[in-house]
């Protein structure tokens, strides 16, 4: 079965969170928006449910504007709309695609129960927010989504933001030029550790690494301290060990930090 969120990235209010972001001049505000469709018009079809609640920063400011920007293209393919104008028209075309698409399979396959969990799909994104490295925004993304199959997906996505600025912070503003090969180095070692092996036949039995080498992800979080650098499920394991999370001190990266 062919899920929605390949078709979504494809295409394309209010608030009642708040708050001073860490203490500094940040201002957070949230925008949400529930909704629950029917696969049919029939009595007890199955539905479509639709939950999300996007942090984002308040104001119009150019800093708003980019952080903003930015958190709409990594959750929705959006560009410079109001946050709750995305959420609502995300939710809106979410469910609007499921009824198409899902609808004429669901009429075909309704007389066996034992598909119905097939068409119960859900979508959730909750966010968060945390004062990083120089006082840098961190932005947490957890997305829950279940479109058919033998299980849902969870992902942990996270953007840095450059706190005066709003530009989001890559691996190219805090490493100097080259750094690539040694912090795959490091993050092996770390990644050694963790299991508490010794060698790549070892991780291999534990099912890390089995069809890849290891890489520094997209999602890695500037702490006080230390970068912790997260693997969603499938990127270098599989479905069934989670989230993996490796974290380096400063200390150990100095040599390749700016």
């Amino acid at each position: 079965m062919i899920g929605l969120t390949a078709v979504l990235l494809s295409a394309c209010g209010g608030s009642n969170g708040g708050g001073l972001f860490g203490g500094s001049s940040i201002d957070m505000e949230e925008a949400s928006v529930t909704k629950v469709v029917t696969i049919t018009s029939e009595d007890n079809a199955p539905q479509c449910q639709v939950n999300l609640k996007v942090k984002y920063v308040k104001g119009d400011d150019e800093r708003a504007r980019t952080i903003n920007n930015a958190i709409e293209q990594r959750l929705f393919m959006f560009d410079s709309l109001a946050m709750q104008q995305a959420v609502d028209s995300f939710a809106n075309f979410y469910t609007s695609e499921y009824q198409k698409n899902m609808a004429p399979l669901y009429r075909e396959d309704r007389a066996d129960e034992t598909k119905r969990s097939w068409y119960e799909y859900q979508y959730s994104i909750e966010t968060d927010t945390q004062r990083g490295k120089d006082n840098c925004l961190v932005y947490i993304i957890n997305l829950d989504m279940y479109e058919g199959g033998a299980h849902g997906i969870r992902q942990q996505l996270v953007m840095n933001f450059d706190e005066k600025t709003g530009q989001q912070i890559t691996y190219d503003d805090v490493f100097v030029q080259g750094y690539q090969y040694r912090l795959r180095e490091l993050l092996l070692e770390a990644l050694k550790d963790q299991t508490k092996t010794n060698s790549l036949d070892e991780l291999h039995a534990q099912d890390y690494l089995l069809t890849m080498d290891i890489y520094a992800p997209q999602n890695f979080i500037l702490g006080d301290d230390e970068i912790t650098f997260i693997y969603n499920p499938y990127e270098i394991a599989p479905y069934e060990k989670g989230n993996t999370e490796l974290t380096l001190s400063y200390s150990k990266l100095k040599e390749i930090m700016k």
